[in-house]
């Protein structure tokens, strides 16, 4: 895995090799002679693979073939059977034999051109310089694992995988975008995904690309959408379990070709059905393998620790603890805990503390994140005009049978009828509503997220939602400064491509999940079922009180701009502090305490 890097100047001036390599100047891929650059007079291409990794494809970046076409790549091929297999038939053209991921991308662009991208499967962020048509090519994978960022500032666009390197770059100023952080008080995050926090600069969507030559601006389409499809009718339930996992172990098996892997383990079904793969592909050699669970020892009933270690034993692999009770809100905020944008996730240092634990056994993390939304069950009401009368009468009642009944949806199709912009802020700043209007804002989010898109709508919405690619940014090594990759196999466009497929019925409780896990993991396990967090994740030492959180506005340079500090104070409740009968007030607090430490401001346990 690298950070890759490309400037790009259409009026024809040179690419400053200085000003190319500081692209690419950021832990944890700073190292003295870390850095691979190729220039060609106005354009650059640069990469620099994790301190972490030995010296291999990643480090031999840029990839070259015949002087006329140049590639980086961040990320990683799958399926790559396929791909050879499909480029057989023309690899007369492509004299370069494909190796390398990288290599690959350079044959499948020989072949293909800019439609090569739709042939790759992986995660993956490349930049791809066409020396003899004078374009600069580059693509993000489909779910948007890999970050991607742009700016084109004047006749210069700069490409960085990294949004700390990018956001230093001369050209690019510091001013925030008003849509997006209105986004953020309302959602969380920046939900348009061609955007980012900051006015200059652009995300690459997930499943798009980009093309730039000297003649025009940089053009951005998509070249993939994720699409309803029809239910997979298999009268054998056998054969279904076992095309499920058989994807699974293909999506395990794709992300873990280093030697000693990690994983985050909850207990829970969806990353203990990870490990439990991952130990079999790893077997006889378990110690390859190795766990990591977050831990409140104090705080509540929380049997995380209990779970995660039957799991552990089971699989006869060994498991390290992190408890995290005491850990403050923002805490390292002000050091190296800092999101590189506005972020909800206040403790962030507790997931920098267990990614540094597990550095030490490997570079590549597998989580469970995903298995919620792949196997999302739709409401019956949600199903109707979707699924057949008959075929949906006969899951109706084979679902009866095998005791996982779909809820019905009545409570939350009404509900979404009442809610309506019942989430907006009444303290937002009168300047912030200049430039967006909150109430239709919500109403245009809230259809998106929950679209008619066939039988499994709920399930396709949540995984094409904007938080995903938000949260994969945020846990890339760009963004914790980490030299450690985390994997989703649960993202595989394979094993979701095939999960869309299924009836609901075997999604009702995971299913199909369970039903594949059987005689992998122990009964515990696969009898337990989902369970919210006990513990409060703000922590006892960290729940902040109406006054503080108003002292913290009330100081922070600039958050006028987006927050009435004296509406906020008089309608917001103490009581209901943090709570959704006060929206958007935790996003608030997140905000001014980005602003202040962005600003080497005082960390904000300073402010108690």
């Amino acid at each position: 895995m690298a950070c890759v890097a490309a400037i790009f100047n259409t009026d024809g001036a040179p690419v400053d090799r200085t000003a190319l390599g500081s692209l690419m100047d950021v832990e944890p891929y700073r190292r003295p002679g870390g850095q691979h650059l190729t220039i060609d007079g106005c354009v650059g291409l640069g990469c620099a693979p994790l301190a972490a990794e030995s010296i291999g494809d990643q480090a031999r970046q840029p990839r070259g073939l015949e002087n006329r076409l140049w590639a980086v790549l961040d990320g990683r091929l799958d399926d790559r059977g396929s791909l050879i297999a499909a480029l057989q038939p023309s690899s007369a053209r492509s004299r370069v034999e494909p190796r390398s991921d990288v290599d690959m991308i350079l044959s499948a662009y020989d072949c293909w051109g800019v439609e090569c991208v739709s042939h790759l499967t992986g995660d993956f962020a490349f930049c791809l310089w066409d020396a003899q048509r004078r374009r600069l090519f580059c693509a993000r994978d489909r779910f948007g694992v890999k970050p991607f960022y742009y700016a084109h500032v004047g006749r210069t666009l700069l490409v960085c995988s990294t949004l700390r390197t990018l956001r230093r770059h001369p050209l690019v100023s510091d001013r925030l975008r008003d849509e997006a952080i209105g986004d953020f008080l309302l959602f969380g995050l920046c939900v348009e995904p061609s955007q980012t926090s900051f006015a200059d600069l652009q995300r690459l969507p997930p499943a798009h690309r980009l093309t730039c030559s000297p003649e025009g601006p940089p053009r951005v389409d998509r070249y993939w959408r994720l699409e309803p499809a029809d239910l997979d009718r298999e009268s054998d339930p056998r054969h279904r379990v076992e095309r499920f996992s058989r994807l699974m172990r293909e999506a395990v098996a794709d992300r873990i070709r280093s030697d000693r892997t990690a994983v985050l383990m909850s207990g829970g079904l969806d990353s203990s059905s990870v490990a439990s793969v991952a130990a079999e592909i790893a077997r006889p050699k378990t110690d390859r393998l190795h766990a990591y669970t977050l831990v409140y020892d104090a705080q509540a009933r929380d049997e995380e620790r209990r779970y995660s270690s039957i799991v552990a034993r089971s699989l006869g692999i060994g498991i390290t603890h992190l408890p995290v009770d005491d850990y403050e809100p923002f805490a390292r905020w002000d050091r190296d805990a800092l999101p590189p944008e506005p972020s909800l996730e206040g403790l962030s240092a507790v997931m920098s503390d267990v990614l540094d634990l597990a550095s030490a056994h490997g570079h590549v993390v597998l989580t469970g994140e995903g298995g919620d939304p792949l196997l999302l069950p739709s409401t019956i009401i949600e199903q109707v005009g979707w699924v057949p009368f008959s075929s949906l009468a006969g899951d109706v009642w084979r679902a009866c049978r095998a005791g996982s009944l779909p809820p019905v949806g009545l409570r939350s199709t009404l509900r979404g009828w009442f809610r309506r912009s019942r989430g907006v802020p009444t303290w937002l700043a009168d300047g912030l509503l200049r430039a967006f209007d909150p109430h239709e804002r919500w109403r245009e989010v809230g259809a998106a997220r929950t679209a008619a898109r066939g039988a499994r709508s709920r399930a396709l919405n949540d995984l094409v939602d904007p938080w995903w690619p938000s949260t994969f940014e945020s846990l890339d090594p760009g963004a914790t400064g980490r030299p450690v990759q985390v994997r989703y196999p649960f993202f595989d466009v394979r094993l979701v491509t095939y999960a869309l497929t299924l009836p609901t019925p075997w999604c009702v409780n995971k299913r199909i999940l369970r039903a594949s896990m059987r005689d992998r993991l122990p009964g515990a396990v696969l009898a337990r079922p989902k369970t919210p967090l006990q513990a409060d994740p703000v922590g006892p030492r960290g729940r902040w009180s109406l006054e503080r959180a108003t002292r913290l506005l009330a100081s922070t340079p600039d958050i006028t701009r987006y927050v009435n500090v004296d509406r906020f104070r008089s309608t917001v409740r103490h009581d209901s502090l943090l709570t959704d009968r006060s929206p958007g007030t935790w996003a608030a607090i997140s905000l001014a305490n980005w602003i202040r430490c962005s600003a080497g401001g005082p960390a904000p346990t300073e402010l108690n």
